[in-house]
């Protein structure tokens, strides 16, 4: 079935995390069952990957199913009512055997906090990484607004259950994609984008938005009952608006690149750098000197 993208005002993956949660309540998806396959999901509902993964990631937030490493997201069964002191007991012991939990299966040393990441269990990257995807994810969202304060290393420990150095290396790789940047003694900030990486993230965020309804497209023209030729004439015509909005989002991609080799050049010669970008052009000449008397 296609979602009622056009009538419901809800963000697509809260409506196809509502189908899905409605068909695990009506028993139509049953404990143990395992749920369509994500290419499976993105068909039926005429939505993004993206957007699919966001949704099994609110069910199990939810605790309405699990991932199992190589094998797909299941319905988890109900847990028991606990009545009495007995059974409260067994329930708390039970909570201490994270291991045979198969949403963690695959996790190694990872805590539970990994656990509002999406598909933990299907993701085979390092820690830091994983980390650091989540909250770019955080930023690119708006959650994490320009000028906002990110949790401190000693936060983001306690929550995704990761080391303190594994919570550096996560901050280390956003600052090198230029998101966040750090104030001496006050924390990690999130940094304004410019007005052309603003418009080339709603630029990219419209060209998912045009893959998925070209995907809608060829559903739709599939089930109408028309003629190959017609159908065909349909598809072709997707693919050159499709084709058409990459070329228009690469052409910006090297205009931004451009503008940016300009303002650091701009740099240079003004020496207005940042006391960040000071201190990384400090090294890079302290390494350069410890290059060439290594090479003597």
């Amino acid at each position: 079935m296609k979602l009622p993208l056009g009538e419901d005002p809800r963000p697509p993956y809260v409506q196809a995390a509502d189908v899905l949660r409605t068909a695990i309540h009506d028993g139509e998806l049953r404990p143990g069952e395992r749920l369509p396959a994500a290419r499976e999901l993105q068909r039926r509902f005429g939505i993004a990957s993206s957007t699919v993964q966001n949704a099994l990631r609110v069910l199990k937030e939810e605790g309405l199913i699990y991932s199992v490493l190589g094998r797909g997201s299941y319905v988890r069964a109900p847990k028991p009512v606990v009545t009495t002191e007995a059974e409260v007991a067994a329930a708390e012991d039970e909570v201490d055997l994270g291991e045979s939990d198969p949403e963690y299966t695959g996790l190694g040393d990872l805590r539970r906090g990994w656990q509002t990441a999406d598909s933990p269990a299907d993701d085979p990257r390092p820690p830091y990484v994983r980390t650091a995807d989540e909250l770019r994810k955080q930023i690119q969202d708006g959650q994490l607004a320009p000028g906002a304060k990110l949790p401190s290393a000693r936060d983001l420990q306690a929550q995704y259950g990761i080391a303190n150095s594994t919570a550096q290396n996560a901050l280390r790789v956003l600052k090198e994609e230029g998101l966040i940047y750090s104030v001496q003694g006050r924390g990690v900030f999130v940094r304004q984008l410019s007005p052309r990486d603003q418009f080339l993230k709603r630029y990219n965020e419209g060209l998912e938005e045009m893959a998925a309804q070209r995907r809608a497209d060829e559903e739709a023209a599939r089930l109408s009952g028309k003629s190959d030729d017609e159908v065909a004439a349909e598809l072709a015509a997707a693919e050159e608006r499709f084709t058409k909005a990459s070329t228009e989002f690469e052409a910006a991609t090297a205009h931004r690149d451009a503008m940016r080799a300009v303002m650091e050049q701009r740099k240079r010669l003004s020496g207005n750098y940042t006391p960040e970008e000071q201190a990384a052009s400090v090294q890079r000449l302290h390494d350069r000197l410890n290059e060439g008397r290594r090479r003597r």
